[in-house]
């Protein structure tokens, strides 16, 4: 299988992670970024189609909400449609926030961006010019991400984000 990713990410705060960890040095697999929330909205028969053979497809996600409807019909459409691709998942427990929060060397969230208050934390990263330094700054550890064990009723999928870290 070769190197070609795509990320499915839950929305822009988490579309400027995988971004940043893709700036060289690549601490992630490089690959295409397409917002779309998965436990929320069904993949777009077109975007299916646009996998080409042999593609790891990342789903980003955030296991806060007990709704797996629409990420299991996910699963299932990019193992029917999408035959030699290789899923891999990346599950947040629960959110974005609490994995940077295990994964860096800080206490909140708003620490990371300076903000006013942990509810203006997402806002704040978005607009963050240099998301991987601010990463860096706070010891990001890559490694940690992604590796906690989701918890029910997510634990049908997979904890395999080793295969797109470097």
């Amino acid at each position: 299988m070769n190197n070609n990713c795509v990320y499915f990410v839950e929305g822009d705060c988490e579309a400027k992670l995988i971004n940043a960890l893709k700036q060289k040095p690549e601490l992630i697999l490089p690959g295409k970024v397409i917002v779309l929330n998965l436990v929320q909205n069904y993949i777009p028969k077109s975007r299916l189609l646009a996998i080409t053979p042999d593609t790891k497809v990342v789903f980003v996600f955030d296991t806060d909400k007990e709704e797996t409807k629409y990420l299991r019909k996910n699963i299932e459409y990019i193992e029917n449609f999408c035959k030699r691709s290789k899923l891999v998942y990346l599950p947040q427990v629960l959110n974005l926030e609490d994995e940077l929060v295990r994964c860096t060397d800080v206490s909140e969230p708003k620490e990371i961006t300076k903000s006013k208050s942990n509810s203006n934390f997402k806002g704040d990263f978005c607009k963050l010019t240099d998301a991987r330094s601010t990463l860096t700054r706070h010891q990001l550890d890559v490694q940690a991400l992604w590796t906690q064990n989701p918890p029910e009723p997510f634990t049908f999928v997979e904890n395999n984000s080793k295969q797109i870290k470097k």
